[in-house]
């Protein structure tokens, strides 16, 4: 009995000492999150000011996602074949190299988009390198009943860069130039990597050594364990069109708000939004023994679909950062639920290329409809709804009329559509099926 009740504490003392490891990274995690929000919100408002479009503004952020989303599947099998810690640092290191492309080409007295887009996009690239890699180190690190929580962490630690760093960029650019925010990007990223280094040591990797498939056959082994499970396949399907939805609400939010608020209440407003995503997340962190994930995936999805479509509603700052505060404060049930239930259903050795590949899938839904919105937006729906036709009358009285209405009916049809996705998916059975694991 005493021996039973010593292994018991042992037990405890080494989760408690893992998860404190888990806390360090997620410290440098925080950093690197708020230095890359820096960068993002910066030259969004940098290029939207230059140019006008939302299209520019859509073509910016198709160079930042479209490599990391390309290679994640690569990423996800050099996270398996290699140190996984290694990985991380070098994805933190290389990234800077494109940022140094932007900071080239803002600093010059002609700015080149076409080279902050290739600065951002090379940047992009090695983050595909990393982030495969610390997802399955929670794996590593962690036994699975503190995967939620650990997953709400990494969530606060990525909405950092949506809370802190509006604020901060806000007030530098009012006494300083983007610039100088992309230089601070690259400082974080050298300490990100120091953490992960200090902590190597004393965590326990477990690289896939069987180098006799290679690496299209390491691939395959990702596809397959997906493949093996449908409900994961279905859940694929489900992420893919949320992440498609919330594009859209990613690229015409700014000038939607810009259409009636100034940059300074745009970054106020971006903060107060954001803050709902660390709520959510806090409040995710702190559950234990959920008893559903695909109610918890369910209800988050229908949460932030209705309040997606109500920030399309009225052009009122403070609705807007109402609506827009819930619509995040439910997102971390929905990357909740999702993640929890694919990790359940997936083994730890192909967890890094099996969250890549996942990563390419669902995050195409983000690149399609960043193309697609700069297009509806400046050809179709803010020239239909400045105009005069009957029925941009009759939605004009409910939505209003005018600059940046058009956008606001595009992001009420997104949350329209999120809002079904979330009723729907609670009816899947394959999908409740992954919830025995």
């Amino acid at each position: 009995m005493y021996q039973s009740d010593g292994i018991q504490n042992s037990t405890i003392i080494n989760q408690d000492k893992a998860m404190q490891k888990f806390k360090i990274l997620i410290v440098g995690q925080i950093i690197s999150s708020i230095g890359s929000g820096l960068t993002s919100f910066g030259l969004a408002i940098y290029i939207f000011t230059l140019t006008k479009s939302v299209m520019a503004t859509g073509i910016f952020s198709i160079c930042a996602f479209l490599p990391a989303i390309l290679l994640s599947p690569v990423g996800g099998v050099l996270g398996d074949r290699y140190d996984r810690r290694v990985m991380m640092i070098l994805g933190e290191l290389l990234s800077g190299l494109g940022l140094v492309m932007c900071l080239v080409s803002v600093m010059s007295t002609n700015p080149s988009l076409v080279l902050i887009c290739i600065g951002i996009g090379v940047s992009s690239i090695f983050t595909a390198l990393m982030e495969p890699a610390f997802k399955a180190t929670i794996t590593d690190l962690l036994p699975e009943e503190d995967f939620a929580r650990a997953s709400g962490m990494v969530q606060i630690a990525n909405s950092t860069k949506l809370i802190i760093s509006p604020a901060i960029a806000g007030l530098l650019l009012r006494i300083t130039t983007v610039s100088a925010l992309i230089a601070i990007d690259i400082l974080t990223f050298f300490t990100t990597a120091f953490i992960i280094l200090t902590m190597r040591k004393g965590m326990v990797s477990k690289p896939n050594v069987n180098s006799n498939l290679g690496f299209w056959g390491e691939m395959k082994e990702g596809i397959n364990a997906i493949q093996g499970k449908l409900g994961i396949v279905f859940l694929i399907g489900i992420m893919g069109i949320a992440t498609f939805c919330l594009g859209f609400v990613q690229i015409l939010s700014k000038p939607l708000i810009l259409a009636f608020a100034s940059e300074t209440e745009l970054g106020i407003i971006s903060t107060v939004i954001a803050l709902g995503m660390m709520v959510g997340s806090f409040i995710i962190s702190c559950m234990k023994n959920l008893k559903s994930y695909v109610r918890l995936l369910s209800r988050g999805l229908l949460g932030s679909g209705l309040f997606i479509a109500m920030i399309g509603i009225k052009e009122n700052i403070f609705l807007v950062a109402v609506f827009g505060f819930m619509m995040f404060l439910f997102m971390p049930a929905v990357h909740t639920g999702a993640e929890v239930l694919i990790r359940k259903n997936l083994k730890n050795e192909v967890q890094g290329r099996a969250f890549g590949l996942i990563g390419f899938i669902t995050q195409m839904g983000y690149i399609i409809a960043f193309i697609l919105s700069g297009a509806l937006s400046d050809y179709i729906f803010e020239p239909f709804m400045r105009g005069d036709s009957l029925l941009a009358i009759k939605i004009g009285r409910v939505i209003g009329a005018g600059s940046g209405r058009g956008n606001a009916l595009l992001i009420l049809i997104s949350g329209m559509t999120l809002a079904v996705v979330g009723v729907v998916v609670s009816g899947i059975k394959n999908i409740k099926e992954l919830e025995r694991g």
